[in-house]
Order: C-alpha cells, then structure tokens, then sequence
C-alpha cells in the first residue's frame, strides 16, 4: 500500500469517525432554534428545553436520518412519550436546497405567549404537515384544534376550534371553527415565521358587547373581530 493510499484510508476513517460520532448540539440552534442543553450524538440525542422562536416545545429525543441525506436532504425526528404536564409528541423536520417541511407532526403546542393578548391556550396538531419552497408554502395536511381561554362572559368554546391547514396565497392557513360555525379562527404563517392571526365572531351579540370591547375585540360588519400580528 502507497503513502498515498494510506493518507487517503486516513482521511476516510477520520471524515467517518466525525460523521458517526459529531455531537446533535452541532446541528441545533440558529435561526431561532434555541435549547438549554443537547446530548447524545446526531443519531441518537436528546434536546431539553427546546424552543422554536417563542414557541416552547420541551425536552425532546432526536436522530438524524441517514439515507435521506443522500438524496439532499436533513431529515430529524424529534420524539417524546406522554408524561404529567407535557404531552407527547412526534413528527419530523426536514432541510433540503431551497426550502424545508414537517412531516407527520403530532402534538398539542402552548401557544398562549405567543398570540397573547388572543384568549388561546393550546394547538393540537394531528398527522400535521407542511412544505415551504422558495419561501412559499406548498403543501398543507392534516387536522389542527385550537383551545381557547373562557375569558369572554357567555362564549363557551369548550370543545375548541377544527380546521383543515391548506396553503393560501404563499401561506400556510389554519382555518379555525367552532362546532356552531359562528366562531373563526384563522391564523397565517409565513416561512419567515411572521403571523397574522384573525379571531371574528358572529352575530350582533349585543349581550356581550361590552365583554368583547373590553376584551380588544372591535365591532364589524356581522360581528366582533380582533386581530394580531407577529412573529414566532
């Protein structure tokens, strides 16, 4: 065996080693992807306190897949059995040239914080999946339930909100409704992770004018409608 071969063997062992045994905390965080501690390695790591922006996820299993890396993209699951006060979760987030998508994601998100002062309590995604190329949304599935907080004196929303996502204009669209049809909850997300969020209630609803107004609601054309911007 020549000098060169050796070198080259050499090299191969090391790039393997590095593959085999690189750290998951070298591939998490960036772009609004944050934790309080990563351990294990790429294939086999855990990730406690995950956050995407102001979203908290929790403490989560994840392993990077092998054989879609050789078709260009970074496929990760990210796993977690059902437990006293943060309920399981399970799903994927892929990486490829020119976009990325979640796959098969079941969970239920606090999302409070982030459409506060909204009077929303929790997302619960259902065989939840979504494909962003280019910057626009291109593929939606699946089945989303939003809870909201009995704030407003009269709305019972108990059983919370349904809808199908579906991409709209570039967006991802969460198109929210309660069991009546009278209560919509439409929330649109980009791929920059900026939102609108849209709550608008029918009916004159006079009896409980003033606990909407009072709550941030403004009255419409059919309804009340109370309307948030952000980013995740």
């Amino acid at each position: 065996m020549t000098n060169r071969n050796i070198v080259i063997g050499a090299a191969l062992l090391f790039v393997t080693a590095m593959l085999v045994f690189m750290p998951l905390r070298m591939i998490v965080g960036g772009e609004g992807i944050s934790a309080r501690k990563v351990e294990g390695i790429i294939w086999d790591g855990s990730i406690r306190d995950l956050r995407v922006g102001k979203l908290p996820i929790g403490d989560v299993n994840a392993r990077l897949h092998f054989l879609p890396l050789l078709l260009g993209r970074a496929e990760t699951s990210l796993s977690r059995g059902d437990a006293p006060f943060a309920p399981g979760i399970s799903g994927s987030f892929s990486r490829r040239l020119g976009g990325f998508s979640i796959d098969g994601l079941k969970a239920r998100l606090p999302v409070n914080a982030i459409f506060a002062p909204l009077p929303v309590e929790s997302l619960e995604l259902q065989d939840f999946s979504v494909r962003f190329t280019s910057g626009r949304c291109t593929h939606a599935s699946g089945t989303a339930r939003l809870a909201l907080a009995n704030m407003i004196p009269g709305l019972d929303l108990s059983n919370g909100l349904l809808g199908t996502p579906r991409c709209e204009r570039g967006q991802l669209l969460l198109p929210l409704n309660s069991q009546s049809a009278m209560e919509h909850f439409d929330i649109r997300l980009a791929a920059d992770g900026g939102y609108t969020a849209t709550i608008f209630l029918e009916g004159d609803r006079q009896d409980q004018s003033a606990s909407l107004i009072l709550a941030g609601f403004r009255s419409v054309t059919g309804g009340y409608r109370m309307v948030r911007k952000g980013r995740l």
